[in-house]
């Protein structure tokens, strides 16, 4: 008689597959002893049955005992085989329908033909639900009392940490440190991506796509944002997406620079903003019209790029080229003058335990609002007056906060011999950064019929020291 043997081990974290194996040697020798020919030996490696990732193993064991061409399904134990109530439903009725036997090493074997062994596999299958959910409600508690201390509860290793979750692993933390420079220089998140592939760093997840099955996952642009705002970077304990205590493992960056980056990343207009391919003034000057950014789209002949207002194509369509020569002279001399060191010099630094205190406090005073509203304690109109003074004060702190992180990107040119040759060696994205520091560029209709670059078509207005 044909049997066929089905593997699963759920987690596989040093990817062994020691449990697999175990698994294999013990229903191989059953089919032994019983004197089954095995039909084929299906596994899952590191696949957990109770969550929605495809099981290919077991997909092939089913359309097997579908097709009748096995007898019996050997399995380690029944939680082997299913844990959830849809997939042990599909195996009972296929193995009901064509006569098939499940034998278990760690059990009894199951006769699908008969009411009693009917029985008893829906006996042992709730039972087996039962402990995995005992065994899911203890660990939830276990993770939630240890993210109280500040804890580590087990898991992936957290990029830019060892295994132990607590030791710096100084290389990764280092790209990690770098992103966030990137990031508040103007950088995108897929140039980030890039620079950390080219690294060699890769970001500890797997891939499951056919054909790439275990192979380890590049950096995306979302992957690396995830990495950004994951408060574990600061040394904060986050858990269930909130951060409920301080960490007992060192932080990589500082709280400023942290919460600069999340205040980027958490901007809903960043989602409309251009990307690093565009042009110098793309998303950053204004149309002199309507006051809406400009942006670089179409040509009026092969080969030269144009500014169009973002708010009407009506208003203007000039070329690119001269205004961007004309805006890159400015920005050279302003940072070429012998003041220009200044322009890095900030009059005071926030107390920022002191602004996160303050925040902490607004935001427990907000909860009480709420729930005294639901108590029926406060009217819909006293709640927006409390919490309209108390949303306003969060924001401006939220600001604060971020604003201690920016980093220095005029630094390097400042402190250059040659202005010109650093600005020439920065990447698109930063000199827009630049740009966006130092002046507010407005950009005019050239002038019906102007065939020549007129200076006073484009606005500046310095910003002065940041």
């Amino acid at each position: 008689m044909n049997a066929i043997v089905y593997l699963r081990i759920s987690q596989d974290r040093a990817g062994l597959q020691a449990g697999v194996e175990r698994q294999r040697e013990a229903c191989l020798r059953r089919c032994e002893e019983r004197g089954w020919a095995v039909l084929a030996v299906e596994q899952d490696n590191d696949v957990s049955a109770a969550g929605k990732r495809k099981r290919p193993g077991f997909e092939a064991m089913l359309a097997a005992v579908k097709g009748g061409r096995v007898r019996y399904v050997v399995a380690w134990s029944l939680d082997r085989l299913q844990r959830n109530r849809r997939d042990e439903l599909r195996l009972y009725e296929a193995a009901k329908d064509y006569g098939v036997t499940l034998a278990l090493v760690n059990g009894p074997e199951l006769d699908f033909t008969t009411a009693t062994g009917r029985l008893v596999a829906d006996q042992l299958g709730s039972l087996a639900r039962y402990e995995i959910e005992l065994k899911s409600d203890r660990q939830v508690a276990a993770q939630a009392q240890a993210a109280r201390k500040g804890l580590r509860s087990g898991g992936r290793r957290p990029f830019g940490y060892e295994q132990d979750g607590v030791t710096v692993r100084e290389a990764e933390a280092e790209l990690i440190r770098g992103g966030y420079r990137s990031l508040l220089a103007g950088e995108s998140l897929g140039s980030i991506a890039r620079d950390w592939n080219e690294a060699g760093l890769h970001s500890g997840q797997t891939r499951y796509a056919e054909g790439h099955k275990g192979e380890p996952s590049e950096w995306r642009r979302d992957s690396v944002r995830v990495v950004l705002l994951n408060p574990r970077n600061v040394g904060l304990r986050a858990y269930r997406g909130e951060v409920v205590a301080d960490a007992a493992w060192p932080p990589i960056v500082d709280s400023a620079t942290f919460e600069a980056v999340k205040a980027v990343l958490t901007n809903p207009a960043r989602t409309h903003r251009v990307t690093s391919a565009q042009r110098l003034l793309s998303g950053v000057a204004v149309c002199g019209l309507c006051g809406a950014t400009v942006h670089a789209g179409g040509t009026t002949r092969p080969g030269v790029a144009n500014y169009r207002c973002s708010g009407s194509t009506g208003h203007f369509a000039r070329m690119a080229e001269p205004v961007d020569a004309y805006v890159v002279e400015h920005v050279i001399g302003r940072l070429s003058m012998p003041d220009a060191r200044e322009l890095t010099v900030r009059d005071s630094h926030p107390d920022l335990a002191t602004l996160r205190s303050e925040q902490h406090g607004i935001r427990e005073r907000l909860e009480q609002l709420v729930t005294a509203f639901t108590d029926g304690v406060l009217t819909a109109e006293q709640l927006r007056v409390g919490t309209e003074r108390l949303r306003a004060r969060d924001a401006e702190i939220d600001a604060q906060l971020a604003d201690a992180g920016r980093v220095d990107v005029l630094g390097e040119l400042v402190n250059a011999e040659d202005v010109r040759a650093v600005w020439d060696g920065l990447s698109g994205a930063r000199q827009r950064r630049v740009v966006d520091i130092l002046m507010k560029v407005t950009i005019y209709p050239p002038g019906r019929g102007t065939r020549t670059f007129r200076p006073e078509s484009v606005g500046i207005e310095w910003k002065g020291a940041r």
